[in-house]
C-alpha cells in the first residue's frame, strides 16, 4: 500500500496527533529555555552537545506516541542505539528530532526546533515542527501537514516562496561549509543567489523554507530526524526536495527514503544509518539549483594521479 492508499482518516489522525504531540514538545522546550541545563556531549571535542532538555522532550514525544499509537515503531535522534539490534522497521514509523539546534538552544538564542516526521513504508506520510516564531497565543508556531493535504502553520495555510530564479534580496540557507566544499555550475554563475542565513537547525531552516520565508534551503548531511518533518512540510507547501540517496549519482525529487522497503523493509540500526543532501524549493528554484551544485573535492583516483606525477617530477 502506497502513501496515497492509506485511509484519509488515518492521515488525519495521524497529522493531528504530531501537531499536538509537537506543541507540548514545545511548550516543554519553552520551559528549559534561558535556565541552566545539564549538556552531555555525543563527541570528545564536546560540539555535539545534548542537553536535559533533549531527553526529556524525547521521553514526552515516545510516551505519547506509544500511548496513542501502540502498533507504531519509533526512532528518536537519543534513543539508546544499541538498542536497535537486527529490528525491522514498522511500517509507520514516528521519526523524531526532540530538539533541533541544540547549541542555539544551550546558549540562549532561540532559533531550534522539535521535529516529528511519520513515514510509511519508506514514504512522507506527515510531519509537525515545532519553532518559536511570534505568536498571538504562544511562544511558537507548529509547522504541519499530510500527504495530499497541504502545509500549515497553526491552521493557516503556507507556501513556499515562488520565482523562476534565485533572487538577491531574498533569504537563503546553505551549509557553513558551502563556499569551501562547493563550486556553482554555470547554470547560477554569475547570479546573486541570495542573502545568507546559517541557522544551526536543519529544521528550523526547511520549515522557513516552507513558509516562504527563505527561497530555497540547501542542506548537506542531515540525519532522517533532522530533515524529514521539514522535508514533508516543504513538500505539502507546493515546493520540491531534490535530495540525491545513497548508491545515486543523479539528483532526483524525494519520493521514498528507502526505495526499497517493499522488497526489504530496513532495520532500525539501518534506518539510523540514513543520510543524504537535500535541496528545498518551490518546483522550478529546486532542480535549477540541485543540477548547478557541484563539490570542489576532487576524486580520490585524480588525487593520487596528481601525487603520484609529482613525485615522478621530483626525483
Amino acid at each position: 500500500m502506497a502513501v496515497h492508499q492509506v485511509h484519509e482518516s488515518t492521515g488525519v489522525e495521524i497529522e493531528t496527533a504530531a501537531v499536538e504531540f509537537a506543541r507540548g514538545a514545545g511548550d516543554l522546550l519553552a520551559g528549559h529555555f534561558g535556565r541552566a541545563l545539564s549538556v552531555e556531549y555525543k563527541d570528545k571535542a564536546q560540539q555535539d552537545p545534548v542537553t536535559a532538555a533533549d531527553k526529556e522532550t524525547q521521553a514526552y514525544l515516545v510516551d505519547r506516541i506509544t500511548r496513542r499509537f501502540p502498533e507504531h515503531g519509533i526512532l528518536g535522534e537519543e534513543d539508546d542505539a544499541s538498542a536497535d539490534g537486527d529490528r525491522s522497521a514498522a511500517d509507520f514509523l514516528w521519526v523524531l528530532d526532540p530538539l533541533d539546534g541544540t547549541t542555539n538552544f544551550m546558549n540562549g538564542l532561540p532559533v531550534y526546533a522539535s521535529s516529528i516526521g511519520v513515514l510509511y513504508r519508506g514514504r512522507p506520510l506527515a510531519g509537525a515542527v515545532y519553532i518559536p516564531w511570534p505568536s498571538a497565543n504562544s511562544s511558537g508556531v507548529v509547522v504541519h501537514c499530510r500527504a495530499g493535504g497541504g502545509a500549515f502553520a497553526d491552521g493557516e495555510p503556507v507556501s513556499v516562496y515562488q520565482a523562476e530564479k534565485p533572487r538577491g534580496d531574498r533569504l537563503i540557507g546553505l551549509p557553513g561549509s558551502f563556499g569551501a566544499s562547493t563550486r556553482v555550475g554555470k547554470g547560477l554563475k554569475g547570479q546573486p543567489l541570495g542573502q545568507l542565513r546559517v541557522t544551526g537547525s536543519i529544521a528550523y531552516e526547511l520549515a522557513m523554507t516552507a513558509l516562504g520565508v527563505m527561497q530555497f534551503a540547501v542542506i548537506g548531511a542531515p540525519r532522517m530526524w533532522d530533515m524529514l518533518g521539514g522535508a514533508v512540510a516543504v513538500q505539502e507547501a507546493g515546493g520540491t526536495v531534490m535530495t540525491r540517496l545513497s548508491g545515486r549519482k543523479q539528483w532526483h525529487p524525494l519520493d521514498s527514503l528507502v526505495p526499497t522497503w517493499d522488497e526489504q523493509p530496513p532495520t532500525m540500526a539501518e534506518l539510523r544509518k540514513w543520510v543524504a543532501p537535500l535541496v528545498a524549493a518551490n518546483p522550478t528554484l529546486a532542480p535549477l539549483i540541485a543540477h548547478n551544485l557541484h563539490n570542489r573535492r576532487r576524486p580520490l583516483r585524480r588525487m593520487y594521479r596528481g601525487v603520484k606525477k609529482a613525485l615522478g617530477a621530483s626525483r
